[in-house]
């Protein structure tokens, strides 16, 4: 991700991620409201609701270890760089892979329901929006991510000087 300050860094990282929570939620809605208006034939699977639920939730969680396994494995490669710009790119490149990841499994859950009708994918995937806030890349979390100390730290933190 090319940047000129850390404010224009953190501005443009924020709306990657912003984006890739909206998708996810417009599925949502979009799909609960076909199915409260009737709009498109559904494929009855009230027969295998049950199956749909474990098997959308099993891989839902899945994507989301995977997702973590991820971010954290690459995470210790990327500490490791001594350039601070290279080492933000880096890391504004795993938090969008693992936001990805995340708002894959949200799809799945809003799919999950759509074809079960199960009011547990409703409440999974509301309670599941807070994993990417919970994720979220603000200056201090991002400072104790990638271990930074000193002046890296303060310009982080402060978003400070220009690159």
């Amino acid at each position: 991700m090319n940047f000129h300050s850390l404010g224009q860094y953190f501005y443009k990282l924020y709306s990657i991620l912003f984006v890739l929570l909206l998708v996810p939620l417009v599925v949502f809605i979009v799909l609960y409201q076909v199915l409260q208006t009737e709009a498109l034939p559904v494929v009855d699977l009230s027969l295998y609701q049950q199956h749909v639920t474990y098997v959308v939730g099993g891989v839902t969680i899945t994507v989301w270890m995977v997702a973590y396994l991820i971010f954290r494995t690459q995470l210790k490669a990327t500490r490791k760089i001594f350039s601070l710009g290279e080492r933000l790119s880096r890391y504004a490149s795993l938090t969008i892979v693992r936001s990805v990841l995340f708002s894959i499994g949200l799809l799945l859950l809003a799919i999950g329901y759509f074809f079960s009708e199960n009011q547990w994918f409703t409440i999974g995937f509301m309670i599941s929006l807070l994993i990417p806030v919970l994720n979220w890349p603000i200056p201090s979390r991002v400072c104790k991510q990638l271990k930074l100390k000193g002046d890296e730290r303060m310009m982080v933190l402060f978003k400070m000087d220009d690159f």
